[in-house]
C-alpha cells in the first residue's frame, strides 16, 4: 500500500474516498446483491489550505477475509507528525469496513460511483452514511463538541480548531457563536469572554 500516492487534487482541508488496492482481487456480494472488488483503500487525508502539502494521511485496506471484508492494513503518516486529537476524536477503526459493507453496496445500487463519492470525515455512521443531504444546520451534539474545545483550549482556539477540521478560523468563530445562540455556551459579557459550558 503506497501512502504516498493519491493525494493529488484533494480539496484543501480533511477529505475521504476510496480507491481499488494493488494485488489479487476478490469478489464479495453485499446483502443487496452488488459485487464488490476488492481490496479496497479508505483514506483520510488533511491537505494543508494555504500550501496544498498534505499533512497527515490514515489508508485503511480491506481485503476479503473468509466471506467478509476485513480491515487487514492500516498506514498512518504525518507531516511532519501526525495530528493525534483529530484521530483520538474522528477515527474510528471500524469506519473503513463500515463504508466498505455499508455505504459502498448502497451508492452502486443507486447507480452512483463509490470511487467519486466524498464520503463524511466524521466517522461512522456518518462516514457511512450516504443519505446525509447537505444542511447549513449544525446539530446540537457537534456544536457541544465544538463548546467543549473551545473551553479547553481557551486563547488560540479558531486556529487550532480551524487545523484540526480543515476549515477557517471565521468557520469557527461562527460555531462558537452558534453554541452560545442555542444556550450550549453561556453569554458574554461586556469586554468578557465567557468560557462556561451551560
Amino acid at each position: 500500500m503506497n501512502i504516498e500516492r493519491n493525494h493529488t487534487n484533494r480539496p484543501p482541508g480533511i477529505s475521504s474516498k476510496i480507491r481499488q488496492a494493488d494485488g489479487p482481487q476478490s469478489k464479495w456480494v453485499a446483502a443487496n446483491g452488488q459485487a464488490v472488488r476488492l481490496p479496497l483503500i479508505v483514506d483520510h487525508i488533511n491537505i494543508d489550505p494555504k500550501s496544498s502539502i498534505r499533512i497527515w494521511c490514515v489508508e485503511a485496506r480491506i481485503d476479503l477475509v473468509g466471506d467478509n471484508p476485513e480491515l487487514t492494513e492500516v498506514r498512518l503518516k504525518g507531516n511532519p507528525h501526525l495530528n493525534t486529537i483529530h484521530l483520538q476524536r474522528f477515527f474510528r477503526w471500524a469506519t473503513p469496513i463500515e463504508i466498505v459493507r455499508v455505504a459502498v453496496p448502497t451508492l452502486m445500487e443507486k447507480g452512483v460511483d463509490p470511487f467519486k463519492f466524498d464520503f463524511s470525515t466524521e466517522g461512522y455512521p456518518d462516514s457511512a452514511n450516504i443519505e446525509r443531504k447537505p444542511t447549513t444546520r449544525l446539530s446540537d451534539d457537534f456544536l457541544r463538541e465544538i463548546a467543549r474545545q473551545y473551553v479547553e483550549i481557551g486563547h488560540g482556539y479558531a486556529r487550532i480548531i480551524a487545523q484540526q477540521r480543515g476549515v477557517s478560523k471565521r468557520t469557527v468563530i461562527s460555531w462558537v457563536e452558534k453554541a452560545r445562540k442555542r444556550g450550549i455556551l453561556g453569554p458574554t459579557t461586556r469586554g468578557r469572554r465567557n468560557r462556561r459550558l451551560v
